[in-house]
């Protein structure tokens, strides 16, 4: 009798064991496609237009890349025109009194996009970014020089 009630428990958890085990491709360290980062572009910003909320309208922004955090590496000194993805969602802050980016005034333009290769070229990157709606936007005034 102790044998047969020994074999029912034993047969009862291996169920339960395996189900335990969940699935692979959920959790936090499943397949969920590429990790997502920030790319943090600094440089001179120019050809700043807002979201229009009365049209609904996207605005526009170019940034000239002198840095960049380690993702956006591959793109300094190069050119990057967001066209139409200054989105309702994007944050623009201004220096104290300012009430408009002009051009040529020092700037930040921070993008959320799949990371990717090191190998990958600037170009290639730059194209994938700028179809990418630009999170924030942080004039930082004129150039002192």
């Amino acid at each position: 009798m102790k044998k047969v009630l020994l074999l029912v428990i034993f047969a009862l958890l291996i169920p339960g064991a395996a189900l335990a085990k969940g699935n692979p491709n959920k959790g936090p360290h499943g397949n969920h496609g590429k990790a997502k980062v920030k790319y943090v572009l600094k440089g001179t910003l120019s050809g700043y237009s807002a979201y229009d909320s009365s049209t609904d309208t996207n605005g526009n922004i170019t940034i000239v890349v002198n840095r960049a955090n380690r993702h956006g590496r591959a793109l300094k000194g190069m050119t990057l025109t967001f066209t139409g993805e200054v989105v309702s969602a994007t944050k623009v802050k201004l220096p104290d009194g300012a009430t408009l980016i002009a051009d040529n005034d020092n700037g930040i333009v921070k993008v959320r996009a799949p990371r990717e290769p090191k190998s990958m070229s600037g170009s290639d990157l730059a194209a994938i970014l700028t179809a990418l709606p630009v999170r924030q936007i942080v004039d930082q005034g004129p150039s002192s020089s």
